[in-house]
């Protein structure tokens, strides 16, 4: 099966800045999906809030789009009603273990068969530079200005 066979809609508006990590992300996933044969038919892509939770909406694939740090809940319910679906939660840093952090934790301890994507670029993207739970110490953004402290 060809990567192609995910592409988006000729036409479509990405809503990511030239240069920004989701792009090759995004090709990396389309590539594995085509690599695996799964066809989109069998496909669920959950995500929450976000620049990286926007990555379902360039696939041609089943969508569920949640709230912030909300994700791995409806990922693990979708997958628990019907086991033959491919399901996989994707979401940035800030979503993931910031908001939907305790999910992340339960997520782990249940341990559905799901994949969970997690864009680790150590900022929240889509609020332009705050920073998130995996940034690291002394970065500094318009929020925190005189840098990361632990």
């Amino acid at each position: 099966m060809n990567a192609e066979y995910f592409h988006m809609p000729e036409g479509t508006d990405v809503a990511w800045c030239p240069g920004c990590g989701n792009f090759p992300l995004l090709k990396i996933v389309k590539a594995a999906l085509a690599d695996l044969e799964i066809e989109p038919r069998n496909l669920v892509m959950v995500s929450g809030i976000g620049q990286a939770a926007k990555t379902p909406h360039y696939l041609r694939c089943n969508v569920f789009n949640g709230l912030h740090g909300r994700a791995l809940p409806p990922a693990t319910a979708i997958k628990a009603a019907n086991p033959a679906l491919t399901v996989i939660a994707e979401s940035g840093d800030g979503d993931m273990y910031g908001e939907g952090g305790n999910h992340f934790l339960h997520c782990i301890r249940r341990n559905p068969n799901i994949t969970n994507i997690v864009h680790n670029n150590m900022v929240y993207g889509l609020t332009k530079g705050q920073a998130s739970p995996t940034s690291r110490c002394g970065f500094t953004t318009p929020v925190q200005v005189a840098g990361v402290i632990l």
